[in-house]
């Protein structure tokens, strides 16, 4: 998991028991706290309270939506003037290559990011009998060397996960 994804979630994770605190101590306490705390800031500016509160949901609510994965534009652009890839058609060429290497059952792709840099994600699943660096080298190689090109003026980060299908039982009638 990337740094940022972590500290995203630790700080949403305390925020949440914040306000889980704060709604318990209103709920149990029959806002006994809840008035002895406002009691005490009482004589602080009401403005200021406001601007922190506001402040804390903003923080919050980027926060939250910052771990959010930015999917790939459906038309991306070129290099050539006017012309445009459908992503939709990038993820199926990767996935009906993918398929045609010997060994892999399944194939899922997903493309992620926008124009500096794009994510392809790919899950493979193989046969238990065939041999996973063939099958990598093979894919690396063969199906992503042709699909690198065309997203060219991007930076393209891959990700390869590879699942092995477990063999089925034999039932007997």
């Amino acid at each position: 998991m990337r740094s940022r994804t972590v500290a995203n979630r630790a700080a949403l994770a305390l925020t949440g028991l914040a306000f889980l605190a704060l709604g318990a101590a209103v709920w149990w306490g029959e806002e006994k706290i809840f008035t002895a705390g406002l009691r005490r800031l009482e004589p602080a500016e009401h403005r200021l309270l406001l601007a922190a509160s506001s402040a804390g949901l903003a923080a919050s609510l980027v926060l939250l939506t910052a771990q959010i994965p930015l999917p790939a534009r459906r038309r991306l652009h070129l290099p050539a003037p006017g012309c445009r890839l459908d992503s939709r058609a990038v993820r199926h060429a990767v996935r009906t290559g993918c398929v045609a290497v010997p060994g892999v059952v399944r194939a899922r792709c997903r493309l992620t990011g926008r124009e500096g840099a794009m994510c392809l994600s790919v899950t493979l699943t193989v046969h238990g009998t065939a041999h996973p660096d063939e099958v990598m080298t093979a894919v690396t190689d063969g199906v992503l060397a042709q699909i690198t090109p065309l997203l060219a003026p991007r930076r393209l980060h891959i990700r390869i996960r590879l699942r092995v299908q477990r063999p089925r039982p034999h039932r007997a009638l």
